[in-house]
Formats: structure tokens, C-alpha cells, sequence
């Protein structure tokens, strides 16, 4: 480890699939437009697919020479990578500031025992692709030792000790499994997750494709012999999509989330999860800015929830990964009341209060007032260039405002205990609440239009950091007052109630 060391081989087989996921548009374009009309006599033909030819292999042998060129090896108490075709690119990480080192691995990776490896500290990373599986190991043990003998070299300073005495228990670094998720559980969370509009999403333009070749005729006129109803016709083609939909999108979240663990060694979160493409995040329990709980209203019913940790991170890395987003699931699907028993042991230092619902009642028309203008405009439009129907679905869409509008002044709220903050917020797909600290507050935004000054409402914001950037929480058309009183908790920590 401590003599420059190559990628795995099966980085030269992963860069054709990079490649070929860069260039797939193009292909798909000849495809689409210039397959059926190819003449294969006309040289003037060929011009096209031997460009995208031509950048396919360029980009490949520019892949080729970059992984043979890469190089890693720890040296002193920094990581380093070399790297670059044309020109030499050093990057060095200091092990001290290495927070965790993730892998991922898809289908291929699994078959001959690689992992893609990506190293993060709070202010940049370094990824790997690809290594192989007892390399990354080897990577992983040599970082945490160098860390711990480092930290031996500095025990004496007074700073590091608080903290080390606050978020590190050094009396046990045994691994602990908090939270497996089974089979009967990963099922239902499919069946309740709102996978059906990526699933919808991706079987829609398939079924477009299709289209052509189903024989419309011959099913309408069955289906109308039998209803005599071309309504009921359009109704169960859209159900078969939905119900298609439906069941593409849970298999989804069950290859996705499978043999889901989380486990904790000291103050890190390690998560692992996926069937086809497996993911290993770890997870610092001192970099929490904020703990999010979503919950639909089908999930409600059942007494399930997720949680999430918002962390910090400055990484800019092309990798699918939770953690260099900011917003990290560590609970994906567990009764509300296991999971706040577990949370509440990662982060101690959380009361998780209960937020107090309602909004002011002349803030109600303010969810749907300017939506009801916007699609009343296109309702009429429609109608006069299409059908009727079209006031129909505007109706339907306006219905869905009002009703958030309902939900949000009946059930949205938050509440101020001591330093901690929960904003209760509220949809029409589900509720989602937010807990926070005020020393982890970064500012505070406070709107109000003239309309909402003569109301005496004004729509708050706090901002927190997450990844490299930011999150905002807050409510819409508060009571001034209460806002105001707010604003007093964020800079003086005065609380009026």
C-alpha cells in the first residue's frame, strides 16, 4: 500500500460501459431515425455511424491509457492518486481528514471481485474505479490505522480530547447491527414506496415504442362490443399501464434497497444495501446537521416511517452516492417507534419533540389562489382548441391544491424546545418532519409580499448546511408575530411562547 499500486483489470471492461452509456443517445438517434432508411450502397450512409464509431473508440483508448496511467499509494499521512492522458494530475487527501471510505459494487464487480472505492473528507474525495475487493480492504485497515496512530501523536492536545470524549467511545469499537431489513418488510415498502411514477416514468415511452405494433383496432372493437363504451376502453388500457407501473416500480425498490443493514462502529454509520449494484456507505454521526423523518399517509396507516441524516460535504464526484449528496437514508423502512429508539442512541443530543400542528385559517386560500388563475387560463384554452374534458382534469388538478391547502392548515406546525427546532411540513403526498439544533443554523430568510403584511403572515425559512451546499426548512404563511419570536430563538436563543 505504500508502493504505487494499479486498478483492477476489469476497470479496461467497466470504461466500455462507461463509454457506451456516454455515447447510447447517439445510438440511439441512428436507431430511431436513420436504421429504417439505411442505404447500404450509399457511402454518404456510413458517415454518420462511423462518427459515432470514431468517438466510441477514442473515448475508449483515452480510457485505456488513463487507467493503465493511474496510480495510488499512501505515503507519510497522505493519500494520493496520480492520474491524467495528456497531462500528470496529483491529488492529495490528508489521512487525518478522512472521514470514510465507501465502496459500491455493480453486477460486473461482483462477478470478479471488485469495488469501486471512494475516499471523502469533509472538503474532497478521491474515487477509484475499480480495485479489487481485498485491495480495498487492505486501503480501509491501513487508513483507520494511520488515523489511530496519528491521533496517539496529538493525544495530548486538549481540543482533540473534548471532542474524542463527546462523539468517540473508545472503550468499544466493536461492530454493532442496529437495523436489518427483511424480506416481508423490503416487500411492503416497495408496495408503498412512490416508485410507481419513476416505474411510470420509464414504462411510458417502452409502451409508446409498442404501440404501433399492438392491433388498436381489433382490441377496440372487442373491448366496445363488449362495454359499448369507448370511456371504458381508455380506462383499463391506463389501469394495465398503472397497474404495470406499480409493479415495475416496487421490484425496483426491492433490487434496490436489498439486504439493507446498518451497523455502528464508534461514532460511524456503516450502510449496505442492493441486489445488483451493492452499496457500502459510511456515515460520521458528528457531521449531522439535521434528522428528517418523511412519512406517507399509506405508510402512516401502517405505523412505518424513514429517517434520514443530513451531513456536510464539499465532495464533487460522479458516483451514485447518498452521502456526497448530503441527504443520507438510515432508516428506509421501520415502525416509527423502533426507529426513534435507535436514532435517539446515534444522536443523543436530539429530543425529537412532537411539532404543534396548525396554520393560521387566512392562509388557506394562499395554497391555491394563483394556481387557480394559472389553470383556470388553460382549462379555458384547452377547451376551445381540444375538448371538454380538459376543464375535467383541471378540476382534478385544482381539487389536489385545495386539498393540500386543507392539509397544510390542519396538520403543518413546529416547535421550539431549548436549542431544538421541528418543522412539521405537509403534502398531499405525505408529511415530512425536521429536526434541528441552533447552533447548526446557518441563516435565517423571512418573506412578505404586501398582501401577506395586511394578513399578518410572513413564510420562514431556515437555512442548514448540506453537502457542499445548502437546505432550507421552514413553513409557509406563519403568523408576523410568531415568526418574529423566531427569528429572537435563532440570534439571542430568547424564546417567546
Amino acid at each position: 500500500m505504500y508502493n504505487p499500486q494499479k486498478l483492477h483489470p476489469i476497470s479496461y471492461i467497466s470504461g466500455i460501459i462507461n463509454v457506451i452509456k456516454q455515447n447510447f443517445i447517439f445510438v440511439i438517434i441512428f436507431l430511431i431515425f436513420n436504421l429504417k432508411d439505411f442505404e447500404f450502397t450509399n457511402f454518404y450512409s456510413y458517415i454518420y455511424p462511423g462518427i459515432v464509431t470514431l468517438i466510441f473508440v477514442v473515448s475508449f483508448i483515452i480510457h485505456i491509457v488513463k487507467v493503465y496511467k493511474t496510480r495510488y499509494w499512501i505515503e507519510e499521512d497522505h493519500f494520493i492518486l496520480t492520474t491524467g492522458v495528456f497531462t500528470k494530475q496529483r491529488k492529495e487527501l490528508n489521512i487525518r481528514r478522512i472521514q470514510s471510505v465507501d465502496t459500491a459494487q455493480g453486477i460486473v464487480n461482483q462477478l470478479v471481485g471488485g469495488v469501486v472505492l471512494l475516499i471523502k473528507t469533509p472538503s474532497d474525495g478521491i474515487e477509484l474505479d475499480t480495485v479489487s475487493k481485498k485491495q480495498s480492504q487492505l486501503i480501509q485497515q491501513a487508513i483507520k490505522q494511520l488515523q489511530l496512530d496519528l491521533a496517539d501523536d496529538v493525544v495530548n492536545d486538549e481540543a482533540l480530547q473534548n471532542n474524542e470524549a463527546h462523539n468517540v467511545d473508545n472503550s468499544n469499537t466493536a461492530t454493532q447491527q442496529l437495523y436489518k431489513l427483511n424480506f416481508k418488510n423490503l416487500l411492503l415498502m416497495g408496495m408503498t414506496s412512490g416508485a410507481i411514477g419513476i416505474a411510470f416514468a420509464a414504462v411510458m415511452p417502452i409502451f409508446g415504442s409498442i404501440s404501433d405494433l399492438l392491433p388498436w383496432k381489433a382490441l377496440d372493437s372487442k373491448i366496445e362490443h363488449l362495454t359499448h363504451a369507448v370511456l371504458v376502453t381508455v380506462i383499463i388500457i391506463v389501469s394495465v399501464i398503472l397497474l404495470i407501473s406499480y409493479i415495475v416500480g416496487t421490484i425496483i425498490t426491492i433490487v434496490r434497497y436489498f439486504n439493507y443493514t446498518l451497523t455502528r462502529e464508534n461514532n460511524q454509520l456503516n450502510i449496505s444495501y442492493g441486489l445488483f449494484k451493492v452499496q457500502n456507505i459510511t456515515v460520521p454521526t458528528d457531521r449531522v446537521q439535521a434528522v428528517i423523518e418523511n412519512q406517507s399517509f399509506l405508510r402512516k396507516i401502517f405505523g412505518f416511517t424513514a429517517i434520514y441524516f443530513v451531513i456536510t460535504s464539499d465532495m464533487d464526484i460522479n458516483l451514485e452516492d447518498d452521502n456526497v449528496s448530503g441527504k443520507v437514508m438510515v432508516l428506509p423502512f421501520i415502525k416509527r417507534k423502533e426507529a426513534f429508539s435507535i436514532i435517539k442512541g446515534l444522536v443523543p443530543y436530539y429530543e425529537f419533540n412532537e411539532a404543534r400542528k396548525g396554520m393560521p385559517l387566512r392562509s388557506f386560500h394562499r395554497y391555491f389562489i394563483k394556481e387557480f388563475f394559472v389553470l383556470l387560463v388553460i382549462g379555458l384554452i384547452a377547451t376551445y382548441f381540444w375538448s371538454a374534458w380538459a376543464l375535467v382534469i383541471v378540476s382534478v388538478v385544482l381539487l389536489l391544491f385545495i386539498i393540500n391547502g386543507i392539509l397544510n392548515v390542519k396538520y403543518a406546525g413546529y416547535k421550539v424546545d431549548e436549542d431544538e427546532l421541528v418543522v412539521h411540513n405537509v403534502s398531499i403526498f405525505g408529511m415530512k418532519n425536521s429536526y434541528f439544533k441552533r447552533d447548526k443554523i446557518l441563516g435565517m430568510e423571512n418573506t412578505q409580499t404586501p398582501f401577506l403584511k395586511r394578513s399578518n403572515l410572513t413564510t420562514f425559512k431556515y437555512v442548514i448546511a448540506k453537502a457542499a451546499g445548502m437546505q432550507k426548512i421552514g413553513l409557509k404563511y406563519e403568523n408576523t408575530k410568531n415568526v418574529n419570536s423566531l427569528k429572537q430563538w435563532y440570534l439571542r436563543g430568547e424564546r417567546h411562547e
